[in-house]
């Protein structure tokens, strides 16, 4: 027997998009849901593409010139590379370094190594807490894409269920078994699978490279804050009498 003879082609002559159109109450529902978090997911990954994009940029442009002009030159034109969490780190050492530094100076001479090792303990919790700050805005919105990630599978399996159980009840109704009944239910029904699915792949697939991206940056900025500190508080031998800033430039490949 023929498919043409079990399923007439009038009967199964629907378009994907019909299976959209046609949906039941529910189904119809869920699917708006989902449209609306993928909407969603999709403005959070541009969003945050393009301000990671941004704060490399930044950050690399600070660093250069770090390398070339030094850490003290750059202090005082921090704002030209902001935002990133490279400026907002220098700035927040330069802020200490204006409140303990003694004469205006450009840096804290520590009399002892104790003093030194508290005054760079010191420098290090502010400078901490500013990068947590820094991490936690770019880190803004990923949860939603994890649990947009988790959830839409679900929602889309709960309108097939729902899809499936009124096929059901059409067959018992109808007291037939025929595909007639059912298959155009079932169709109708997967279709919410479809759209959880497609909901789903992207926000994971979104949420794992930014977060890779954040991890890299936490490292970044870790290894920047220690090479920070290490010019910012220095023991009173190493004090230089003009600080040679060739010295200073040879440190500041970060």
């Amino acid at each position: 027997m023929s498919l043409d003879a079990v399923m007439p082609f009038a009967s199964v002559a629907r378009s994907v998009p019909s299976l959209f159109t046609e949906a039941g109450v529910f189904a119809k529902f869920i699917l708006i849901l989902l449209f609306v978090i993928s909407v969603i997911s999709w403005a959070i990954i541009v969003d945050r593409t393009r301000l990671f994009l941004k704060l490399r940029a930044k950050g690399n442009a600070l660093r250069a010139a770090i390398s070339k002009n030094g850490f003290a030159e750059c202090m005082t034109i921090v704002k030209n590379y902001s935002p990133s969490p490279e400026a907002a780190i220098l700035g927040e050492a330069k802020r200490y370094v204006d409140a303990h530094a003694h004469g205006g100076a450009d840096r804290i001479v520590a009399d002892s190594p104790a003093m030194e090792d508290t005054e760079r303990s010191k420098l290090r919790d502010v400078l901490e807490r500013r990068a947590l700050n820094e991490i936690g805005e770019m880190e803004r919105h990923l949860i939603f894409l994890s649990t947009t990630s988790s959830v839409a599978p679900f929602l889309g399996l709960i309108g097939t269920v729902w899809g499936i159980m009124s096929s059901f009840l059409s067959m018992g109704a109808a007291g037939t078994a025929s595909l007639e009944v059912v298959g155009p239910g079932i169709a109708e029904a997967l279709v919410t699978t479809i759209a959880g699915i497609g909901s789903a792949i992207p926000a994971l697939v979104g949420y794992n490279v930014l977060v890779r991206n954040v991890h890299r940056k936490e490292t970044r900025i870790d290894l920047f804050m220690s090479r920070v500190i290490e010019h910012t508080i220095v023991s009173s031998g190493e004090r230089k009498p003009n600080n040679n800033p060739e010295r200073e430039r040879s440190g500041a490949s970060v």
